[in-house]
């Protein structure tokens, strides 16, 4: 099964790092450093379009969807299409810290 794993960490007034990782819920585990696994979230790409959705349970969930639509438009067109199992299969991780100020 195909995942993708998002954390995030906002660090008082410094901003906000996203790390992004993909590939099986081992792989992911592994790629992102423990001490952000507490608030990782790791769901199929079907799934980050349902949570974007709000057709989710989890309101977590729905928070990193919209994290990831908002700072990261061109990662979730990938997940877009992977959920509608279009273009290539990946595997990817990237960190991306970006400041409020």
């Amino acid at each position: 099964m195909f995942y993708i794993g998002v954390s995030h960490y906002y660090a008082t007034g410094e901003g906000v790092t996203i790390y992004v990782a993909s590939g099986s819920e081992e792989i992911i585990r592994g790629a992102i450093p423990e001490y952000f696994h507490q608030g990782l979230t790791i769901l199929t790409p079907t799934d980050w379009l349902k949570a974007a959705a709000g057709d989710c349970k989890d309101e977590y969930y729905q928070s990193d969807a919209e994290v990831l639509k908002t700072y990261l438009p061109v990662l979730w067109k990938q997940i877009e299409e992977r959920a509608l199992e279009r273009g290539c299969h990946l595997d990817f991780f990237m960190k991306h810290h970006f400041n409020y100020a």
